[in-house]
C-alpha cells in the first residue's frame, strides 16, 4: 500500500504540550508527508507554537472557531480527514510523544490491518496522581480481556477509513470506529512491543472527569449495565458507573 502518511494533532489549548509533540513528530525515522494541526477553539499560544515548530515543514493548522457536532475530537478527526493526502492517516495526541520509530514500525502492518495502535502509557514523572494511574495501568495484565486500542495513538488506512464513512459523531471515536472495521471484516491491532508516553499531569478531579465520560461513552456503545458493574469494580473505576448511568438519564430524556 502507498505508506504515503499524513499525521493529526487534534489541540485545545495545548501550549505546555504541543511543542514537544510536534517535536517527536518531526524526529520520525520515516517522515509523514503532511502535518494537520486541527485547533480546536484555542486561546492561549498553541496555534503560535505549531506554526512556528512547523514552519520548515508541510504542514497545515486548522483554527476551528465553533462546534457543529456535539463531540468536538470526532468532528476535529473529521475536518482533518477531508484535508489529509497519502495511505495512511495517523492519530496522535497533543499531550502525548511518540518515539522515533512509530511510523516505521505502524505503516507497514496496515498491509493487513486496518488500524494500529501503539501502547500509550502514563508519564509518572508529572506527578503524585500520574504515579498512582501509572501503577493502576498494571490492571490491563489481569482483566479478561486486556486492554483494548486507544485513539489518539494509531494509523488507519486512509482507503478503509473512507469506505465505512469516516468518523462518527460519538463520545469514543476510537471503539466506535473498530467495531465498524470490524464489522466489515477488517482487522485491528494494538501493537504492545511499541510505548508511547501520555504526558499530561493528571488531577484527581481530571480523573475522574475521564472516568465519566468514559462510562458515557460505554451506554453510547451498547454495552450493557452489568459488563460496565464488572469493568469498574475490576478496574477499580467506580466513576465509569456514574457516568453510565447519566448516559442512561440522557437517552431517557432524550426519548420523551
Amino acid at each position: 500500500m502507498n505508506l504515503d502518511c499524513t499525521v493529526v494533532v487534534c489541540a485545545r489549548n495545548e501550549e505546555h504540550y504541543i511543542q514537544d509533540c510536534l517535536e517527536s513528530i518531526l524526529g520520525q525515522t520515516v517522515q509523514p508527508s503532511l502535518i494537520i494541526v486541527v485547533a480546536d477553539k484555542c486561546t492561549d499560544r498553541t496555534v503560535e507554537t505549531a506554526r512556528r515548530i512547523l514552519r520548515d515543514f508541510s504542514y497545515l493548522v486548522i483554527e476551528k472557531t465553533e462546534n457543529r457536532w456535539k463531540n468536538s475530537i470526532s468532528e476535529n478527526l473529521e475536518l482533518a480527514r477531508g484535508k489529509a493526502t497519502g495511505g495512511a492517516f495517523a492519530i496522535v495526541d497533543a499531550d502525548m510523544t511518540i518515539p522515533r520509530d512509530f511510523l516505521e514500525r505502524l505503516l507497514p502492518q496496515l498491509g493487513e490491518y486496518a488500524s494500529v495502535s501503539a501502547l500509550a502509557k502514563t508519564d509518572p514523572a508529572r506527578g503524585l496522581v500520574n504515579r498512582l494511574v501509572s501503577f493502576w495501568e498494571r490492571t490491563y495484565r489481569v482483566t479478561l480481556l486486556g486492554q483494548q486500542p486507544r485513539g489518539g495513538v494509531r494509523v488507519i488506512s486512509r482507503q478503509t477509513l473512507g469506505k465505512i464513512g469516516g468518523f462518527r459523531d460519538v463520545i469514543a471515536w476510537d471503539s466506535d470506529l473498530d467495531n465498524r472495521l470490524r464489522k466489515t471484516g477488517a482487522k485491528v491491532k494494538l501493537d504492545p512491543t511499541l510505548t508511547v508516553l501520555h504526558r499530561r499531569k493528571m488531577t484527581l478531579r481530571s480523573s475522574a472527569s475521564y472516568q465519566i465520560q468514559a462510562g458515557k461513552a460505554r451506554k453510547e456503545l451498547g454495552v450493557s449495565l452489568g459488563r460496565t458493574l464488572l469493568h469498574a469494580i475490576f478496574r477499580l473505576r467506580p466513576f465509569v458507573v456514574y457516568g453510565y448511568l447519566k448516559g442512561m438519564k440522557a437517552n431517557g430524556l432524550q426519548e420523551e
